[in-house]
């Protein structure tokens, strides 16, 4: 359970690093769409890296975490989907809040587990070209990881101490989606 919790956290580390500023209470949209497990509450990106032109004013506004997949090595990883992650771009600094109600369903290594995200993480973004600088700050709060009865938390200071101090990302967007490449996690948003 600790392994599988160390690679949802690096997974979302990455999600971390690309992040948001913190909404205002009770202004939490709750778009729909439904998908193949049943109704979920996010936004489908419309944006791959491969088709989106780079924007640096698409790191502007409010975005709700759509999905998260490993990419290359970590690919074998899975994914996660949906929960109630936002990330808000303002001013050149980003905060990612997990509100702690809906939990992010994960498939990873052949396994199904809910993440529930109960926290900020905050700092700072730059855009060059087709790639995003982001710099890890402040955080608060936790992450738990649950299968069954298991359950295992983290702070989310370990969370963005995954990250370093500066990660950088590939960029895309379009049609109201953001995609944040990173060296191990693709993250697609949906604008809310």
């Amino acid at each position: 359970m600790r392994r599988l919790l160390f690679v949802v956290v690096a997974a979302l580390m990455v999600v971390v690093a690309g992040c948001s500023s913190s909404p205002s209470p009770g202004n939490t949209p709750s778009p729909t769409q439904p998908t193949s497990s049943g109704p979920a509450t996010t936004p489908t990106p419309a944006a791959t890296p491969a088709t989106a032109a780079p924007d640096a004013t698409c790191l502007n506004g409010r975005y709700q975490l759509v999905r998260f997949d490993g990419v290359g090595d970590r690919k074998r990883y899975g994914t996660g989907e949906g929960g109630d992650v936002t990330i808000t771009f303002a001013d050149g600094s980003y905060l990612l809040h997990g509100a702690g109600k809906d939990p992010i369903k994960l498939t990873l290594a052949g396994l199904n587990a809910d993440l529930l995200v109960n926290g900020t993480i905050s700092g700072d973004h730059r855009v060059t070209g087709n790639q995003a600088v982001l710099t890890v700050g402040e955080s608060t709060g936790s992450m738990t990881l649950s299968k069954g009865w298991l359950k295992e938390s983290v702070p989310m200071e370990q969370v963005g101490s995954v990250l370093a101090t500066n990660s950088e990302a590939e960029l895309a967007c379009a049609n109201d989606a953001l995609i944040l490449t990173l060296q191990d996690v693709r993250l697609e948003f949906g604008k809310v």
